[in-house]
């Protein structure tokens, strides 16, 4: 489930060694500055970008990329040990004791459609934006300045062919949709752990944490139901009508239409009290969702089930 992983070793820990790991390095380029006289080395580790100044040593990269010959298959608990155990031998420096200072948590779910087209049934997640980027790519990034956490949706496949990598032979001519959850900063706050470092990783509690977590972040997204159309027939008052006209007239807005709909109220300013927006959306949510009108599109039925296959056996 891990991909890229960066760690950060400080001087202390890395010890006599620090200076001694840039002759480990390829392609390793050294600056100096003249007015401090500090340096630093940049090069890498096989696909990894490798940084060594007078503070430290940072990595950073695909660790999956890594240790196997692309980074399509991601790392479990003991093949993360392995990679870990495997770049502090080429470098020489002990990263079990490294701050880990992102994290990148993903699988690939093998799909009976092309994977763009399930993006049309995720909807909004509170506390994040929703774009999508590409035709191949949905991104929800965490509200405010600072971009801490991530969930990505793209197409596998595509990506892996566009950068010309190597495609294992399970998955050749699948419909390959990669879900990946991104901890991009101030790990041990938003994971609340007091530390994580390089032997976090393959901790069996932690590392079922971080995949419940991945988990939850799909399942707090909104998804798409489809109108039941049979319902017509239990329509009794003109509030059940309204509706039912309202959950197929949401059901035809894409997502991104509806964020933006909502977006332009906030410019204009509709509500003084902001926590209006906030019910409005709930109240949308509920029309959308209930389920003596809607039922569960089969897409998202799909993908409930893989993710739930995946938090069925974490290890």
């Amino acid at each position: 489930m891990y991909d890229t992983v960066n760690f950060w070793l400080n001087w202390i820990e890395a010890g006599s060694d620090l200076e001694k790991s840039t002759q480990y390095l390829t392609n390793s380029k050294e600056t100096v500055n003249k007015d401090t006289g500090e340096f630093w080395s940049v090069g890498n580790i096989d696909n990894l970008k490798v940084t060594v100044s007078m503070a430290g040593v940072s990595i950073k990269g695909s660790l999956a990329k890594f240790l196997f010959p692309d980074n399509t298959y991601t790392l479990n608990r003991n093949q993360v040990k392995e990679a870990v155990a495997k770049l502090s031998d080429s470098i020489h420096l002990d990263l079990l004791r490294a701050c880990v200072t992102r994290i990148d948590v993903s699988t690939n779910f093998i799909m009976q459609h092309p994977a763009n087209g399930y993006y049309d049934v995720l909807g909004l997640c509170r506390n994040f934006n929703r774009v999508q980027a590409t035709n191949n790519t949905l991104y929800y990034h965490n509200k405010g300045k600072e971009q801490k956490r991530a969930l990505i949706f793209y197409d596998k496949a595509r990506e892996v062919s566009s950068r010309k990598g190597v495609m294992p032979d399970v998955f050749s001519g699948s419909n390959l949709l990669r879900y990946e959850a991104r901890w991009n900063t101030r790990l041990p706050q938003q994971l609340k752990e007091p530390e994580i470092k390089g032997n976090t990783l393959f901790d069996a509690k932690f590392y079922g944490k971080v995949i419940s977590l991945w988990a939850d972040g799909y399942f707090n997204i909104d998804k798409k139901r489809t109108p039941n159309f049979e319902a017509m027939e239990k329509i009794k008052t003109v509030s059940d009508a309204t509706d039912f006209v309202c959950a197929i007239a949401l059901h035809k807005l894409t997502p991104d239409e509806v964020q933006s709909i909502l977006e332009d109220m906030k410019q204009n300013k509709v509500f003084e009290d902001r926590k209006y927006y906030t019910r409005l959306k709930a109240k949308l949510k509920e029309i959308s969702n209930k389920a003596d009108i809607t039922k569960a599109d089969d897409l998202v039925t799909e993908l409930d089930s893989e993710v739930r296959n995946i938090l069925s056996y974490k290890r």
